[in-house]
């Protein structure tokens, strides 16, 4: 079982969010989608904290195969030099339940050190889900969201 793995540059980080900059102050979540679009893959762990985070993430497909299965380390917010986001390509087997499971290492974010959530994706070729540690929201201080876009990551997630 291998995952692809795909770190975001300096350079790519930038250009996002100096994007998303830009598309928030002329409220375009168009360009915000397409900005993300060059980034997310399938499986996305952003880190929205001023220190460095790391752990285990495990993903299981509808038929109870473990699909993603690995230790990550994620920059800090603050970080000089790389990116805040690690994402995860070629997880999706097909369309179904799957179960994400992730704990943190010597962290906890509002008291919270893991998540384990079930998650329904139904197009594989569209649907991503980031998880958001630190997502500033004090009832879920990490959250999963599923989506087929940037924008889709900011509203509540309906598959709970």
């Amino acid at each position: 079982m291998s995952s692809k793995f795909d770190p975001v540059t300096r350079r790519r980080a930038l250009a996002i969010g100096g994007s998303a900059v830009l598309a928030s102050l002329a409220g375009c979540s168009t360009v915000l989608n397409a900005i993300g679009d060059q980034v997310f893959e399938q499986v996305n762990i952003l880190n929205q904290l001023s220190q460095e985070v790391s752990g285990t993430i495990g993903v299981t497909d509808p038929d109870g195969e473990t699909v993603l299965d690995t230790d990550f380390d994620v920059p800090s917010t603050e970080s000089d030099g790389d990116s805040n986001i690690v994402a995860y390509a070629d997880v999706w087997t097909g369309t179904g339940s799957y179960q994400v499971e992730m704990e943190l290492t010597d962290t906890q974010v509002g008291g919270v050190s893991q998540v384990s959530q079930q998650v329904q994706i139904s197009d594989t070729e569209e649907e991503m889900i980031a998880i958001s540690i630190g997502s500033g929201e004090e009832s879920e201080p990490i959250a999963v969201r599923v989506g087929e876009s940037f924008s889709d990551f900011g509203q509540a997630n309906q598959t709970e």
